[in-house]
């Protein structure tokens, strides 16, 4: 477990009904071109051969509830009963590019400051003109090194991270654990981090593939949580109903441009209605406090999580 630097690295991976791609996500991972052994810990939520696949490859598997499943709280758990230096988080419906995917991140941590990593994500081949254009705009062949100037505070571009696939720092992640909240935890821990005066890095040369195939219902659920938790990556400057109408545009009109670079233009009326629908979904999210928790349980993809917090951070509330 230990590379030529002298570092340990554990492999964070939560898991439910992925029988489809655990097996070859764990291959790839056991099968870097990296210098120790990789320690992985399999979090599994599932009801089919999951766990039974990632026992095959002898790796650890414990058994997490789908509603005790939370995507900071169960990483921070993964933190607590692995030992590796860096702790390396995945999604498990990703699949690694490269046998270099591990190596670029850890590189970095060469560098003292340096607190986390995080991958260029790309899109499944069959992915929507939606979710290319997403991937491309979020996830650039450019490498960026992200710090706090007290000059400015921090915006979306500054704040990104995603543990989809990521490289934390062991202790960092116990002196500012993920929160556990509804959605977008790690953009609030890389606002902490930041301001801590440590480095993010995104890493374009490790490079997962990782997109979605979301229903209308499946996407305006998606971002009304993201919206919802807006509210705790801005804490301070809030995110209005002006900035995000006025970011809307600005996307889609990149969106368009996208469209027909890549002579898609038939998509144009449906992305149009998709992006409308993730608008509206944001804009209710933004606005959860004010609805009645019926619309709000309705509204949301983690109805476990309302079932345990009143708010998108929370501590625990009694069971109703």
């Amino acid at each position: 477990m230990v590379d030529s630097k002298g570092r340990s690295v554990s492999v964070i991976v939560p898991t439910r009904n992925v029988e489809k791609y655990i097996g070859p996500l764990l291959h790839d991972i056991l099968n870097q071109d990296y210098s120790g052994e990789i320690d992985v810990l399999v979090m599994d939520s599932s009801d089919d051969r999951t766990p039974e696949i990632a026992r095959s490859y002898g790796q650890s598997v414990i058994r997490v509830e789908p509603e005790d499943y939370n995507y900071g709280g169960t990483r921070n758990l993964g933190v607590r009963l692995t030992k590796g230096e860096i702790c390396v988080c995945v999604s498990a419906d990703i699949k690694i590019a490269n046998r270099q995917w591990l190596r670029s991140m850890i590189r970095h941590f060469e560098d003292e400051r340096v607190a986390g990593v995080y991958s260029r994500q790309i899109p499944w081949p069959d992915a929507s003109p939606m979710e290319q254009f997403s991937r491309l705009r979020f996830y650039p062949p450019k490498r960026r090194v992200f710090e706090f100037c007290k000059t400015n505070d921090l915006g979306l571009e500054q704040l990104f991270f995603s543990n989809v696939s990521s490289a934390i720092r062991r202790d960092v992640l116990e002196q500012f654990p993920l929160p556990e909240m509804l959605k977008s935890e790690e953009w609030v821990w890389s606002r902490t981090v930041l301001k801590a005066g440590y480095r993010i890095v995104y890493e374009p040369e490790s490079i997962v593939y990782h997109s979605h195939h979301y229903t209308l219902r499946q996407v305006f659920r998606e971002y009304f949580d993201s919206g919802a938790s807006f509210t705790a990556v801005f804490p301070d400057t809030g995110f209005s109903s002006t900035t995000l109408i006025g970011s809307g545009i600005r996307y889609l009109l990149s969106e368009i441009q996208f469209l027909a670079r890549i002579h898609r233009l038939r998509k144009m009326p449906y992305a149009l209605f998709y992006e409308f629908i993730k608008g509206l979904g944001l804009l209710l999210g933004t606005g959860y406090r004010r609805l009645p928790e019926g619309l709000r349980r309705r509204f949301t993809k983690k109805r476990n999580h309302w079932d345990r917090y009143d708010d998108v951070i929370a501590v625990s509330t009694p069971s109703r």
